[in-house]
């Protein structure tokens, strides 16, 4: 029985950080400041890599503009995705960025 709960306590213990990170944003889970999701549409390009770039650019702009250049990092962003798509005439991609912003603690 003791040993059952000490396997349990050690994997509860275990999880316990990698659930934070994944509900809170793998950022916040450090205790950085964090902010609600931006979602911005960045401009159609010819190949799917360049519509990935031009969204995160996007994005970027969207939180200098909200909360400050602290806060603009998409790669120190919390619960970041991208999802593409081709544009309405099916000639260029679009993609749109999705992420929490979040700043160091200073």
């Amino acid at each position: 029985m003791r040993a059952l709960v000490v396997g349990s306590i050690f994997f509860a213990a275990l999880l316990c950080p990698f659930s934070l990170a994944t509900l809170t944003g793998e950022a916040h889970a450090f205790g950085d400041r964090c902010y609600r999701d931006v979602a911005v549409r960045g401009a159609p390009r010819s190949s799917l890599s360049n519509a990935r770039e031009a969204s995160i650019s996007a994005w970027e702009t969207a939180a200098r503009q909200r909360y400050g250049a602290r806060f603009a990092d998409w790669y120190y962003s919390g619960d970041r995705t991208i999802d593409c798509d081709w544009n309405a005439a099916a000639t260029r991609f679009w993609c749109k960025a999705i992420a929490m912003p979040c700043g160091r603690i200073r």
